[in-house]
């Protein structure tokens, strides 16, 4: 089974529709234009584009990113083919291609009427770790076809392939850059990337492990973020080890022929949360904890004092949800059953059953002391959900989710995640 802690991923149609969105913003703005290319030979003296239709990603290894990649390593590898086949292979499993459909092109020359031409674009793409986990797309390959004319498809792959793949990388490319999860303090490995089956699957894990890739086939949410078990664990771990829980307390006890206060101090801590996403409860999550005490009695006026130890592992109760920030929280509701057993070294026998009826009575006061400090841990933020702004000359794109939920969510693989859930919308907000 892969290894995995957290998982983002997309299939072609969600995606596809942001960039539908993104292009009936922009179109207008950016994706028609103008280019002054001198080619006497040709009588050419400009060149105007138009991408008459919105580009469409097909999730997949790019043949064309495989190829390029082939050659790179071939030089590398000492011109071993075979080696330089897997490599590429391997070096590709997260690349895509995107395809304009139609491009429009109009020569412009010395003499005559302009001539207009139907073309396609063709580019492969390939996703990239930067710096801080940050996922991106990078244009590898670019090329234009204009059917049955190889020689204007020569001079528009010269001339025009430049301008149209900084358009691309400027307005279709930048909705594409995923942050990395922001997994509150927890250290996660960089992301591993595929394509295939019409979809793109991120997966990282907690540090130091590694993660394996995502079974791309099966049943996967049309756009989602989902984390395992294991990382809300840690996350509740870390959160929890901030708020110790210090008291103290006493009690009388009539000792025949003398009335013995009995004072205690005690601190415990929380760790070892093992929850479970429950199945059908969105954003719901039980399982149990352990609750360390330390403590220290000792009675006045007979003098005597000892040191011990309590554990408890009480169930939890733990519920996910999205606030107004697209901030996926998580809220240590409650615990319950809190049952200590207690430990005190060097007592004598004696005083067994006057340590019985300490510990009685004091249980109840440190379990409800911890269940208050419950009451105080703060919602942790999982990961945020952010907006993605493409700003343009007088306005700015806005990619967003909003109306995010959170649900259940059991992978093909066969893994029991807390999913985020939502769809894309995209507006455009005019400068003020």
């Amino acid at each position: 089974m892969a290894n995995y802690d957290a998982v983002f991923g997309i299939d072609e149609t969600a995606l596809n529709e942001v960039i539908r969105s993104v292009y009936e913003a922009t179109h207008d703005l950016l994706l028609t234009g103008s280019l002054p290319i001198a080619l006497p030979a040709l009588s050419v003296t400009r060149i105007d584009y138009d991408l008459a239709t919105a580009p469409q990603v097909t999730l997949a290894p790019s043949a064309e990113v495989r190829e390029w990649q082939r050659a790179l390593l071939g030089e590398i590898t000492g011109g071993d083919q075979a080696q330089a086949e897997q490599a590429a292979t391997t070096a590709s499993r997260a690349s895509f291609e995107l395809l304009v459909p139609r491009v429009d092109l109009t020569f412009h020359f010395t003499d005559g009427d302009p001539t207009r031409f139907d073309a396609s674009l063709h580019a492969g793409l390939q996703m990239i770790v930067e710096s801080g986990g940050v996922l991106t797309a990078d244009l590898v390959t670019a090329r234009i076809e204009i059917p049955g004319n190889p020689v204007l498809t020569q001079v528009v792959n010269r001339g025009v392939v430049p301008e149209l793949t900084r358009l691309l990388e400027q307005t279709f490319l930048k909705p594409l850059r995923i942050p990395p999860l922001g997994l509150g303090t927890l250290q996660v490995a960089p992301p591993v990337v595929a394509t295939g089956e019409g979809r793109l699957l991120a997966t990282t894990a907690l540090h130091p492990a590694q993660p394996d890739p995502a079974k791309l086939a099966g049943k996967w949410p049309p756009l989602f973020v989902a984390v395992r078990a294991p990382l809300l664990n840690r996350l509740l771990d870390n959160v929890a080890a901030a708020y110790p829980v210090s008291g103290d307390w006493r009690t009388q006890i009539r000792l025949l022929p003398v009335d013995v206060t009995v004072n205690a101090e005690y601190t415990a801590r929380f760790s070892d949360f093992s929850l479970d996403v429950l199945p059908g409860e969105n954003g719901r999550l039980r399982g149990t904890a352990r609750i360390d005490v330390d403590l220290h009695l000792w009675a006045k006026p007979v003098g005597w004092s000892f040191d011990g130890t309590a554990t408890a592992h009480p169930t939890v109760r733990v519920t996910a949800s999205v606030n107004a920030a697209n901030e996926v929280m998580l809220k240590l509701d409650m615990i319950e059953s809190v049952t200590f057993a207690f430990d005190f070294k060097g007592v004598p026998a004696f005083l067994d059953n006057v340590i019985r009826i300490v510990v009685n009575t004091l249980a109840p006061v440190i379990a409800a002391a911890t269940e208050g400090q419950v009451a105080k841990m703060p919602p942790q933020p999982i990961t945020r959900i952010p907006d993605f702004r493409i700003p343009l000359d007088d306005a700015t794109v806005v990619v967003t989710l909003p109306n995010l939920r959170v649900s259940t969510l059991t992978t093909p693989d066969g893994k029991t995640c807390l999913a985020t859930t939502g769809q894309v919308t995209v507006r455009l907000e005019p400068f003020a």
